[in-house]
């Protein structure tokens, strides 16, 4: 046993809270909330691209091939000689008839710049301060993932330094056991004891090796929780370092009022749900917005002919500018309109809906991690009582072993109180540590300076 503990502990990559805390931030889950926020921002930028000046050049070269065909055309009206007949002033005289045409082919070539300009869409116009305001819930979503990614990897880091901590005292219970058992045996050779109470302390001495080596699997198992969550190697032997802890930890330090207060104010949650409020309402003014009219303005300039070279080189001639303006107004679209915007009313209504709630359960959260670092608190003090009776019951139940006076059974008692004592202490403290970051992340204040 203390071989194969000795080896896992050399082989083990000692990791501090501050270590875990940082690395959480950058876990799965807040890089996939990270990527949603790129997206979010790019999804602003197209919004506003819309509002730009959009200028685009085109250039076209085209060559058009006839054959001979026949239509319309104007013609010299003929006698049955073929000469020209005269009118009475004794000019030509032409006619429209079907004739024939010869075939040509002929080069078109034309070189143009358009620059559109949006001047009023209000539609346009809120649907880019709901991307804004998406963009902002998204941020958001962000902050909130690292409250939860860094509370979680502070939850399972404690996880294991429980777990270590307390196959240190299932060893040390292992030791004592072997110590008894020597002790036992000891006295029944020297006829002071009964072969009872030697076999008794050996089967005790068994039973505690026991557990600490199924101990070991559950610090393996919590050396997995927390790689896992890191996005680090499974396979990593991590060793959680013995935090600094307060010799008498401080109570909570807020009211249930000024908690609420500061939850208000820090907690990404409530930015979140109160944006995408904000982006409701842009929305639904950005469906109403198909009964006002939109306004933009068009310059092009155009340039063509038959030739290349006076196209494309001399810009002395085949120029022509053109430019307006454009109003649309959509009247009557069949109640689209009508319906769109109903349909953003619902959202709304939808989006306060989510924050009330949001804004109930943060309320709640800050409560129920109010009072349960008041309840751990209270349990440590107790529990570090328990941890000297226990000791002290002990090294009782020892003398009066040794003076023949009590039985192996009373040590033994003694002994499991005292491993329970332990146990329970270590879980305590843990317990205390992750119930006020659980109160720090109910505020919004975990890994802040503000944090109480």
């Amino acid at each position: 046993m203390n071989a194969l503990l000795l080896s896992a502990v050399l082989a083990a990559t000692p990791i501090t809270l501050d270590q875990v805390r940082q690395e959480s931030r950058n876990n799965l889950q807040g890089l996939l909330s990270e990527l949603d926020r790129v997206r979010a921002s790019e999804q602003t930028k197209l919004s506003r691209s819309v509002l730009f000046p959009q200028l685009s050049v085109q250039a076209q070269a085209n060559r058009t091939i006839t054959s001979t065909y026949s239509g319309i055309g104007t013609v010299v009206v003929q006698d049955a000689n073929g000469n020209p007949v005269l009118g009475p002033n004794g000019q030509i005289q032409y006619q429209q008839k079907i004739t024939d045409f010869p075939g040509y082919a002929a080069n078109t070539f034309t070189l143009g710049a358009t620059l559109n300009q949006l001047l009023f869409d209000l539609g346009k116009f809120k649907t880019l301060e709901q991307s804004g305001h998406l963009e902002a819930a998204a941020r958001g979503t962000v902050a909130e993932q690292i409250l939860t990614s860094e509370f979680e990897a502070i939850r399972r880091f404690y996880s294991l330094w429980t777990a270590q901590k307390q196959l240190l005292v299932l060893q040390a219970t292992a030791n004592r056991s072997k110590e008894f058992s020597d002790r036992a045996e000891a006295l029944f050779e020297a006829g002071r004891g009964t072969k009872g109470d030697a076999l008794a302390a050996q089967v005790n001495l068994g039973t505690d090796r026991i557990n600490a080596e199924k101990q070991l699997a559950v610090v393996s198992q919590a050396r997995i929780d927390l790689a896992s969550w890191l996005g680090r190697s499974e396979r990593e032997e991590l060793d959680a370092v013995d935090p600094q802890f307060a010799t008498s930890p401080p109570p909570a330090g807020v009211t249930l009022d000024q908690g609420l207060d500061m939850a208000r104010q820090n907690r990404p949650l409530l930015v979140q749900f109160g944006a995408q409020v904000r982006a409701a309402k842009a929305f639904e003014t950005a469906q109403a917005a198909g009964w006002a009219p939109r306004l933009s303005y068009q310059i092009q300039y155009l340039r063509s002919g038959p030739e290349a070279g006076t196209v494309f080189t001399d810009f002395s001639k085949q120029n022509q500018f053109s430019g307006g303006f454009f109003l649309n107004w959509d009247l009557f679209n069949g109640f689209q309109t009508d319906a769109l915007t109903k349909q953003a009313k619902a959202q709304v209504s939808q989006a306060k809906l989510n924050l009330s709630q949001s804004e109930r359960d943060v309320e709640g959260q800050v409560k129920v991690a109010l009072d349960s670092l008041g309840v751990q608190l209270s349990a440590l003090e107790e529990a570090q009582r328990n941890r000297d009776a226990a000791t002290q019951n002990l090294d009782y139940a020892q003398e009066r072993f040794k003076a023949g006076a009590s039985s192996t059974l009373d040590v033994r008692d003694a002994q499991i109180k005292l491993q329970q004592a332990y146990q329970t202490l270590i879980q305590t403290r843990a317990d205390v540590e992750v119930a006020r970051a659980a109160l720090d992340k109910a505020m919004g204040t975990l890994g802040r300076g503000d944090a109480p």
